[in-house]
């Protein structure tokens, strides 16, 4: 490829661009949506490239892809919501493209490596920014932001640095680390500090809680090397320490003990509150499902069939919702138990997915922290959580090919 003049190698140039999409999701959608399109012009200018695209389709989460984003489109020809909202819907989920492109581009595990660095480098600088903004009680010209939130909001930067700290302290145990050991080490347990005293994001601790069980487990049971018995007590005494930095920080475990009170007196509740509101959210969408099963309300239909639903209440139960906030809720809602078979279709392919270690162990752990959260979000269609989490899915499990360089 050309460009100026020069002569640029296209694949690198595709896996730099893919490399900003995953990353600059988490601070700016303008530079996110850039990064995009530039990458899809340098795909379409490449013959390889748009080979190794095509080549994709022999996958079986490629496939369920496909099939899911179709459910979508066809969802809006039925959706009961207003043409322009089910049509920006079926788009925003076109974000699932970036499993295949990325699927494409990373078989090398040295543009793996790369990109995995990067992420942990750049959470990592964020991490002591948001610490320098905590401590100093600065507060960023965004009236959005609560003090220490660096990144898009608290849910991205807690689930952020959970992945973040996830990677660093894999890279940390591998025997490539050599000297930078340390260092990821300490980034490691940096972004973990940040999520238990800064970020409060309860989706940040749950990641963080899974990701550290889901590497123990498949450092234990699926790992290319026997840990032995000092291998596997220092496993166990990571989860122990994630779980316990949460549980005895006041911080987040006043966090987590709001959230409890919370579910157990919504029913009493005289004002909204993040937990509680969910539980009834979760009682009238349930109701909904029974109603439409099969195909449910459409694609984008979830706001307007939630208006209808509650139409004459009064109070908090007569509080409006465009999302249950739970991912699983949303898609039945919408598109019925056909799209929720194919969706899970796709987390069961991806898991099937055949990839080297630790970058099977990192796509999975951080898929399976998703799929937790997506109990209580709807991450897997947010733009920062969906777009970060088919990014980082494609790269982390794209099939692997021979490299002179590994972690």
């Amino acid at each position: 490829m050309k460009f100026f003049g020069k002569s640029y190698d296209s694949h690198a140039v595709a896996c730099v661009l893919m490399s900003i999409v995953g990353i600059s999701v988490l601070f700016s959608p303008p530079v996110m949506n850039l990064a995009a399109l530039l990458l899809l012009a340098v795909i379409l200018c490449s013959a390889e490239l748009r080979q190794s695209l095509w080549d994709t389709w022999r996958l079986p989460m490629v496939k369920f892809v496909l099939l899911f984003y179709a459910v979508m489109i066809v969802g809006t020809t039925y959706s009961i919501a207003p043409k322009d909202v089910a049509v920006r819907m079926a788009i925003g989920w076109s974000k699932l493209l970036l499993v295949p492109i990325a699927l494409s581009l990373f078989a090398d595990t040295r543009w793996k490596l790369r990109f995995l660095k990067a992420f942990v480098g750049v959470v990592a600088v964020c991490s002591v920014i948001s610490f320098g903004l905590w401590i100093f009680e600065i507060d960023l010209p965004v009236a959005s932001k609560e003090r220490g939130i660096f990144l898009r909001n608290h849910a991205t930067q807690g689930m952020a640095f959970a992945v973040g700290a996830f990677g660093a302290l894999l890279l940390a145990l591998e025997s490539g680390a050599g000297r930078l050991r340390y260092l990821y080490a300490l980034s490691g347990l940096l972004l973990l500090g940040n999520i238990a005293l800064v970020t409060i994001g309860r989706s940040g601790y749950l990641v963080a809680i899974v990701c550290a069980i889901g590497a123990v487990s498949g450092y234990v049971f699926f790992g290319q090397r026997r840990l032995g018995v000092r291998g596997v007590v220092g496993a166990v005494l990571l989860v122990v320490g994630v779980a316990s930095i949460l549980v005895l920080v006041p911080t987040s475990r006043e966090r987590m003990l709001l959230g409890v009170q919370e579910v157990k007196s919504y029913d009493q509740a005289t004002e909204v509150t993040s937990m509680g509101i969910r539980m009834i959210f979760w009682k009238n969408t349930l109701e909904m499902i029974r109603e439409q099963p099969m195909i449910g309300y459409g694609t984008g239909a979830f706001g307007t069939a939630y208006d209808r639903k509650i139409e004459g209440r009064t109070g908090v139960a007569a509080t409006p919702a465009g999302d249950p906030h739970n991912q699983y809720m949303k898609i039945t809602a919408e598109n019925g138990l056909v799209a929720l078979l194919v969706f899970f279709g796709f987390l069961v392919a991806a898991a099937r997915q055949r990839c080297a270690a630790p970058y099977r162990i990192l796509g999975l752990c951080v898929l399976a922290s998703w799929c937790a959260t997506s109990l209580f979000n709807s991450h897997f269609s947010t733009f920062n959580e969906g777009n970060f989490i088919y990014a980082w899915l494609g790269i982390m499990l794209a099939p692997p090919v021979a490299s002179a360089e590994s972690v």
